[in-house]
């Protein structure tokens, strides 16, 4: 009897070890087997929005609505292997059916690198999304953002553009997938080599579906060793239903990457874009030529106050009008501020101009169309515990466009969120 009950408390006491183990601390995450972490994440948020279904200005009717969000972040980090995969789901309701649609979002994605970053590497990245607002993950989940350009080597980490993306806000199916790899080709050379593709499949009327396949390179030749020349190339083929061919854009830059110390690193180039199609329609050429840039700059001022800078130039297919192009010019600038060990305050600002291919048609009348929105955030964060976080945000956004009119709209959001 003795024997059995001292068996049973060894076990239970492995029992507990072993749980302890695997739900090591609140705020640092499951240890789900070797250099493997699990991070629960769970928020909810309730929001007042001056004009939720983006009315025109003078139409514009006031909602408020709940957010709710459940996901995970995996990761698994080897010397030669990084592994991130992220889930989650966010449900919001309004509180009258006649002030906005409830919407159920969700998005997965998957990144795999593999080798060293002073070395030869390899990494893919696949991600797919059905949303309906503006794409949020970097709120939901605590994930790196990625900044602006590519993926795989080391450059300052830019403000998300998420804010102003590609896609109309509305209800549709985002994907994007890739591989991309590179290393150096001598002791102060290196190159750097990216595919990817995606779509964008709209789930209401009147919008097009558009896909899109690009390849893009980046050579680097060190110049001191903190600083790098690099000359940049991509191509991107474009299309969606409303054209008979393809979109064809090309672009080259040159630039400069500089790492002075973990308090300032910046990246910029700038250069040349064209796009064309083999098949012009009856009003507009399909041609964009001017300038292209992608630039990225972080600066600690302070130990508490950090800037970040980033912008870009890209064109785009327009999804609410046939044939036509546009060329997108995107800049924000965030600032971050620690007031102390738990109090985070941080601004954005972001701006965003279209210009569109010769002309569209609004009915039969051609319309020289141009459009421009200024977007902005004010939040403050506040860390009640290791693991639960509160906290507010006030969004302003005022959109321009002489085919659509114009729209203003204001949030204020108040949330709690706990990540294990």
């Amino acid at each position: 009897m003795r024997q059995r009950n001292k068996l049973t408390w060894m076990t239970l006491l492995c029992l507990v070890i072993g749980l302890g183990n695997v739900l090591g601390n609140p705020g640092e995450g499951l240890r789900a087997g070797e250099n493997v972490v699990v991070r629960p994440v769970a928020e909810m948020a309730a929001s007042v929005d001056s004009n939720p279904q983006l009315l025109p200005k003078g139409q514009e009717m006031s909602g408020a609505f709940i957010d709710a969000s459940v996901g995970a972040l995996v990761t698994k980090a080897k010397d030669t292997l990084h592994v991130e995969g992220t889930l989650w789901a966010r449900f919001r309701r309004f509180d009258k059916p006649n002030t906005g649609a409830n919407h159920d979002d969700y998005s997965e994605a998957l990144s795999i690198g593999l080798g060293r970053r002073d070395g030869w590497n390899l990494k893919l990245h696949e991600r797919f999304a059905r949303v309906s607002d503006y794409d949020l993950v970097i709120n939901t989940m605590d994930t790196a953002a990625q900044g602006t350009g590519d993926r795989y080597l080391e450059r300052p980490t830019a403000t998300p553009l998420g804010v102003m993306e590609r896609t109309e806000r509305v209800d549709r199916y985002l994907l994007d997938a890739g591989i991309g790899g590179g290393g150096p080709l001598t002791d102060k050379t290196a190159l750097d080599v990216v595919l990817d593709y995606g779509f964008v499949k709209y789930l209401v009327n009147d919008l097009y579906d558009s896909d899109e396949q690009a390849a893009s390179f980046k050579l680097l030749r060190k110049v001191t060793d903190k600083s790098s020349a690099l000359v940049v190339g991509d191509f991107v083929r474009m299309e969606n239903s409303s054209f008979i061919n393809p979109v064809y854009c090309y672009a080259a830059r040159m630039g400069w990457r500089w790492q002075g110390t973990f308090k300032s690193r910046f990246e910029g180039s700038l250069g040349y874009y064209l796009c064309a199609a083999d098949e012009p329609s009856a009003t507009n050429s399909l041609n964009l030529s001017g300038l292209s840039y992608d630039v990225a700059w972080y600066w600690q001022i302070h130990p508490r106050l950090s800037f970040i800078l980033g912008g870009r130039s890209e064109a785009q297919l327009a999804a609410d009008t046939a044939d036509s192009v546009k060329l997108v010019h995107m800049l924000t600038s965030s600032a971050t501020y620690s007031a102390s060990k738990r109090l985070t305050l941080s601004v954005l600002v972001g701006y965003r101009k279209e210009d569109y291919s010769d002309v569209v048609l609004a009915g039969e009348a051609p319309v020289n169309r141009r459009g421009e929105q200024l977007h902005g955030r004010l939040r403050c964060d506040y860390q009640l515990l290791k693991w639960l976080r509160v906290y507010t945000e006030l969004w302003l956004e005022d959109t321009s466009d002489s085919l659509r009119g114009a729209y203003q709209e204001s949030r204020g959001i108040l949330g709690v969120k706990a990540e294990y």
